[in-house]
Parts: structure tokens; C-alpha cells; sequence
């Protein structure tokens, strides 16, 4: 481990009221790999609300990474504390530098690439997708580079760092760094559909919540994982995974905190100015 860390929790965020959130806890063992312990939709029968979910892991202490799937941090405009705007070609925030210079020239590339594709295929009537228009007050550097750069998201995920569900997450944020847990330390955001991807591929990440039958695919997925197991305490985890989609994603955002702390990943080089605008974390793509 590159880090000296054993206890992994997966959070796959839902609503206020807490029936779409789960929770799994993940420990890891002495030969490299890791146990899903448990996994479950509910605390003591009853749903992950925003007190029940906070001082759950809160109580689990320091020692502890949580991975949640779901915007840990706010576009740019909205952490402005500027009275007025002075515009986005005028705004010297990092991240809307990036988004109006590196990340405009990453959307373009690809609008471009998707042309050339056509051509060459003998389309020429194949146009591009519409390209999306970078917004500081609803886009991050993080989700156009796993769009865009690292092609594991879909661009319908661009503009999720806005939302309940985002609004929430950002709350829970503010309440473990009370607890010294805190973002890019012990807290991570993660998306399980880009775990997937770079794992395994585009197919099996759109199919394992869209197939006819998604129980199949998951279960495919979770077979594949060499250094994932279920404890043997564990007998309904493994089917509730299978059957459960928020189940499986906790397990798969646990899995990935796993990852970060045995193989050492580390924010990409240049990224320090632009951390604040937060970052998914994501497996290595392969070339």
C-alpha cells in the first residue's frame, strides 16, 4: 500500500431523503487485495439521511477514506465572492481560465476528430454533436477532462456539479472536514461508470445499469475484478450488488478509494491552482 490506510467506505448519494443512497464498507488485506464487508440502502432500518449519513462517518474516525459519488465541490462562479462580475473573458479564476482556454480547445479537438471520423468513413454528411457551451457557473475542469481528455463519462455529465444531489454532497463535504476528514486526503470524489470505463470499456459501463439484464452485467464486472472478494461475513453484499444499482456503485466507489490508497495515484502535475474546482479520481486509462 502507498498509502497506509485499511478502511474504505463507498457512498453512492441520492436524494435528501436518503432511499437512493448506499453504503459500503471495504477493508483491505495483507496480499493486495480488498473484502467488501458490507454494503446496504439503509442504518439500522433506516435511510441514509443527511444527520444519519454524517455522523455515520464521521463516528468511523480519521483513519478511515471516503469515496462519494456525487460533485464534492461548486463551479467556480459559485465559490465568487466578487460583488460584480467582470466577465468571463475578464475573470482570472483559474478554473475559468482553463475552461475558456484548455478546456474550449479539448471540446473543439474532438468536435473536430468526429468530423474527420465521418470522412474517412465516406459520411460526409455525418456532422458533429452539438458542442456543449463551457459555463463557469455550471461546468468543472475535472468533468471536461473525463469527458473530453480521458473519454470515461459521457458529456451528459457535464453540469452535475449543480443539483440537489450536489448541493448535498458539497453540505456533507463541510461536515467531515469538521472531523478531520477532508477532500483529496480522506475524501474523494468518484464516479463508479469511469472506474468501469477505464477498466473495463465504454460497453460494460453503459450496460450495467441499462442492459435488459443489468444483473448479469454487474455480476460480469465484479467476476472481472481479480483483487475485490466478499468477506465470507458478507453472504447478502454480493446479491444485493447484483440486484441493487446503488449497492453495486458504493461498492465500486469503495473499490476505487482501494485503488487510490495501494497504488499511490496522485493529482495530475499543474493541477495545485485549480484543486479548489475539485477532481474525480478515476483508474489510470490505459494508452
Amino acid at each position: 500500500m502507498h498509502r497506509p490506510l485499511h478502511r474504505f467506505v463507498g457512498v453512492d448519494l441520492g436524494g435528501a431523503r436518503g432511499k437512493t443512497t448506499a453504503v459500503a464498507h471495504l477493508s483491505a488485506r495483507g496480499d493486495g487485495t480488498v473484502w467488501v464487508n458490507d454494503v446496504s440502502t439503509r442504518c439500522q432500518g433506516e435511510p441514509w439521511r443527511d444527520d444519519t449519513l454524517a455522523d455515520h462517518l464521521i463516528g468511523l474516525g480519521p483513519d478511515v477514506v471516503v469515496a462519494i459519488d456525487a460533485p464534492l465541490t461548486a463551479p467556480a462562479c459559485s465559490r465568487c465572492v466578487l460583488p460584480v462580475c467582470p466577465g468571463v473573458t475578464a475573470c482570472v479564476d483559474p478554473a475559468v481560465v482553463w475552461l475558456r482556454d484548455e478546456g474550449r480547445a479539448l471540446v473543439e479537438e474532438e468536435a473536430a476528430e468526429e468530423v474527420a471520423l465521418g470522412r474517412r468513413a465516406k459520411r460526409p454528411t455525418l456532422r458533429a454533436r452539438p458542442r456543449p457551451r463551457l459555463l463557469p457557473y455550471a461546468h468543472r475542469a475535472t468533468e471536461v477532462i473525463a469527458c473530453f481528455d480521458h473519454e470515461l463519462l459521457p458529456t451528459t455529465a457535464l453540469g452535475g456539479a449543480v443539483g440537489p444531489i450536489a448541493a448535498r454532497a458539497q453540505h456533507l463535504v463541510k461536515r467531515l472536514r469538521s472531523a478531520g476528514l477532508s477532500l483529496h486526503d480522506r475524501v474523494l470524489e468518484v464516479s463508479p461508470a469511469a472506474t468501469v470505463t477505464a477498466l473495463f470499456g465504454k460497453r460494460l459501463a453503459r450496460g450495467y445499469k441499462r442492459d435488459a439484464d443489468a444483473w448479469e452485467t454487474r455480476a460480469k464486472i465484479l467476476e472481472s475484478i481479480g483483487d475485490l472478494s466478499f468477506a465470507p461475513s458478507s453472504r447478502l453484499a454480493r446479491e444485493d450488488s447484483l440486484r441493487i444499482s446503488h449497492c453495486f456503485d458504493a461498492i465500486v466507489s469503495g473499490y476505487t478509494a482501494f485503488l487510490w490508497a495501494r497504488d499511490g495515484w496522485q493529482l495530475p502535475d499543474g493541477w495545485d491552482p485549480l484543486e479548489v474546482d475539485g477532481w474525480i479520481w478515476a483508474p489510470p486509462t490505459r494508452p
